[in-house]
């Protein structure tokens, strides 16, 4: 069935795609601040991607939405001419890259978590006004003081490179934090690329048969994925990742729409011959 977009909708829809933009400035600047404690002598060009992953992957996929907006919804399939489209076809392969290297940014942020290790030193309270940074979550941290070291008392974890202390509890959060990270960003790439097959390989063709039920209800198995990294973001105190993921699944429900009723209408026409 074809979806009916009205103005209600459409103001909807650019309204979570203007959220979605003013959510990559807050990571940015949370990137900023983060990364001014992990990289304390400055980020090389090399760790760009590692510091500021999630403002950079966020901005490439918002590019991203915007182009798969313009090709299956703003623009008919009989206006695209050959340099609109290869105009689209570039920029969607360059924000695949950065989105791509941005994965690669995600998988190794790991090394945050995974360079922790026992801590066997003098009392933590001991190193207040140091170099070491306490840890609350992935992106925040607060200068060792008498008020946090006091937790530190017990069982503590040092990452030495990061100059980040933590109690098992935070390293744990940590851990998680991460690896919700990496699973929702693998996922979304997943989804992208099965995406852009279906505008490329004009998926219409397949429409109503079993293979095209088939990978629609495998999309429906990722997005069920996504559903739980943003539910899970949540039970863990982290609501603006939480928020964010559950706005990029209503964004990428409105190019699903998009998709569908272009599916649909393509293989309309080509049952009357109007198309190949």
């Amino acid at each position: 069935m074809i979806v009916k977009t009205g103005r209600l909708y459409q103001t909807f829809k650019y309204a979570v795609y203007f959220a979605l933009a003013v959510n990559t400035g807050h990571f940015f600047m949370e990137n900023f601040t983060s990364s001014a404690i992990t990289y304390e002598d400055g980020v090389a060009i090399s760790d760009i991607i590692v510091a500021y992953t999630d403002s950079i992957d966020t901005a490439a996929w918002l590019i991203l939405l915007l182009l798969l907006e313009l090709e299956t919804f703003i623009l008919p399939d009989d206006r695209i001419k050959a340099g609109i489209e290869w105009t689209i076809n570039i920029l969607t392969v360059l924000c695949g890259g950065i989105i791509l290297y941005a994965l690669y940014g995600y998988w190794a942020t790991l090394w945050i978590p995974m360079g922790f290790e026992l801590y066997s030193g003098p009392d933590p309270c001991t190193l207040i006004g140091g170099d070491l940074n306490y840890t609350l979550d992935l992106d925040e941290f607060a200068p060792l003081d008498a008020q946090n070291c006091a937790t530190l008392a017990g069982e503590a974890y040092i990452n030495v490179k990061a100059n980040l202390m933590a109690t098992p509890e935070k390293l744990s959060l940590l851990n998680r934090l991460t690896w919700t990270d990496v699973l929702n960003a693998t996922v979304w790439v997943v989804i992208v690329a099965v995406l852009e097959a279906e505008v490329y390989l004009h998926s219409s063709k397949l429409f109503g048969t079993k293979f095209f039920l088939a990978y629609k209800s495998a999309k429906l198995l990722l997005y069920a994925i996504l559903f739980v990294c943003a539910f899970y973001w949540w039970m863990l105190g982290e609501p603006w990742d939480a928020w964010d993921a559950f706005l990029w699944i209503v964004a990428f429900f409105f190019i699903e729409m998009n998709m569908l009723t272009w599916q649909e209408e393509n293989a309309d026409q080509r049952a009357v011959g109007a198309v190949k």
